[in-house]
């Protein structure tokens, strides 16, 4: 059966499936130690897994569908009864809609939307190529550190990939690529597809399964500490991500020779795009300070302690603004996901009741002490982890469904073990955008898959390659990079 089959089936029938996993799931008895409410909740969040990775359904009617089911059947964290009747909290079953991290997504968007809507984040693009892309090596990095530059301020990967897909597309045509057969075409094409991924990594805000990762951290901590800020995450993540970055470019290089060693014909395509945008408008600069703005208080937010969700509220009230701003809240609500903003709080919701309720924790610790893993250490774990948080990617079909359904469990586990959580969580949260594998993965894989530069088998073939790489360098963090900033 071939993976569009696969797809197929799992969007017609996913949400009979979810159901069926469900009723089984409560259908079992109710093992000695597991309360009914532990009991409850397990059904519900293994539907959940189900609809999240057919997507049979889309991830926000998941979520209205789940909210209910919470506040109706599982009523409250213990099963608290009053006057035989369950008790019933709407807070318990809306607990993740009063997060920072939720409105994070909203106003990181605007802040995104501002960027790209006024053409700076293109205009910057093109300059970078235009200082690195006269060699096959140097054309391909220069989107991907362009990417790299504009991620802080892109929480989406298809984003990322869209606004570099035009600019790959006519350096590989400058180069006269052949689709198909040209190893720089597969190159260029396959490198920019998993830039987007690796690039996800390295800021808080660069793709949305960050602030959700974040969001269900803080709500298992009790409240956001230093390790939890925006600055913290990309000291922790940067220095990797950008050496994978260049490390990639080597691996798919040395996988896919170029067949030429210079641009032929120069520079012109980067020059006769650049005139076509012509000279900075008012509102580029506008966009540029704004986001220099939220970028300086983010990365220095281990100093002034201002929380980065307020930061991104502040700037984006600066962006709507009239006469000062370059967007007014129609143009910038078309660009909102809505649909995930009501996954996100879905996810958070349903993380904390699994928390609150200790249903995972309980299938976590049987699992630990059914495989004899009660002693291993989390040095040794992370590392086993990380490898399984890159490359279970082959699996799901969205990096967002994955960190909704793999963090708690991480958090569970570390909670079972008496692991430091955002020690042994954050290294793993780092990793769920990094799809590289299959089309089907990402939608930026899917829209350079698009160009008809590369197979499947082509993707496939890097993305192993660069997830090796991958494992190796975080593993390498781990035991040199975290442990001097704190992170043990």
């Amino acid at each position: 059966m071939s993976k569009v089959t696969v797809g197929e089936f799992g969007k017609k029938w996913g949400t009979l499936i979810a159901l069926a996993v469900a009723l089984i799931v409560w259908a079992l008895p109710t093992p000695e130690g597991m309360t009914i409410t532990q009991h409850k909740v397990l059904a519900i969040f293994s539907g959940a897994i189900v609809l999240w990775i057919t997507l049979s359904i889309s991830v926000a009617t998941s979520i209205i569908i789940i909210v209910p089911l919470l506040y109706l059947w599982v009523g409250n964290p213990t099963g608290a009864m009053k006057d035989g009747a369950l008790v019933r909290q709407a807070g318990f079953a809306l607990s993740g809609y009063g997060t920072a991290g939720l409105w994070m997504l909203v106003t990181g968007f605007i802040i995104s939307i501002a960027m790209i809507e006024t053409g700076i984040a293109r205009r910057i693009s093109l300059h970078i190529l235009k200082l690195f892309g006269k060699t096959p090596f140097g054309a391909t990095f220069a989107p991907m550190l362009a990417n790299f530059v504009i991620s802080p301020f892109t929480p989406s990967n298809t984003a990322r990939t869209a606004a570099m897909l035009p600019i790959v597309e006519g350096i590989a045509q400058t180069y006269k690529a052949e689709k198909g057969t040209s190893n720089f075409g597969k190159l260029i094409c396959i490198a920019n597809a998993l830039t987007s991924s690796i690039t996800a990594g390295g800021f808080q805000t660069a793709t949305i399964p960050n602030p959700i990762a974040i969001g269900v951290i803080v709500a298992a901590i009790g409240g956001a500490t230093a390790q939890t800020s925006w600055a913290f995450w990309a000291l922790a993540a940067v220095p990797t991500t950008l050496i994978l970055l260049i490390g990639s470019v080597f691996v798919l290089h040395w996988l896919f020779p170029p067949e030429m060693k210079s641009i032929p014909g120069g520079l012109d395509y980067i020059e006769g795009e650049l005139k076509k945008l012509g000279p900075v408008t008012t509102e580029e600069r506008k966009a540029l300070f704004y986001f220099a703005l939220a970028l300086l208080l983010w990365a220095t937010d281990m100093l002034h302690h201002l929380n980065a969700t307020m930061v991104a509220f502040v700037v984006s009230a600066l962006i709507l603004l009239p006469k000062i701003g370059v967007l007014t809240w129609k143009e910038a609500q078309k660009g909102i996901p809505w649909e995930l903003f009501v996954y996100f709080g879905g996810v958070i919701t349903l993380s904390n009741v699994l928390n609150n309720t200790k249903a995972l924790a309980w299938v976590i610790q049987h699992l630990i002490s059914s495989f004899g893993l009660q002693g291993t250490g989390m040095l040794t774990l992370s590392i086993i982890m990380m490898g399984f948080s890159i490359f279970s990617h082959i699996i799901w079909s969205t990096t967002t469904a994955m960190a909704g359904v793999m963090i708690p469990i991480y958090i569970g586990i570390a909670q079972s073990f008496n692991f430091p959580i955002v020690s042994f969580v954050l290294p793993q949260a780092i990793l769920m955008g990094y799809a590289f594998f299959l089309p089907f993965n990402t939608m930026g894989n899917i829209i350079f898959y698009g160009t008809g530069y590369f197979s499947v088998s082509d993707l496939l073939k890097g993305g192993l390659a660069v997830g090796l790489l991958a494992w190796i360098l975080w593993a390498i963090t781990l035991v040199t990079w975290f442990p001097i900033i704190g992170l043990t």
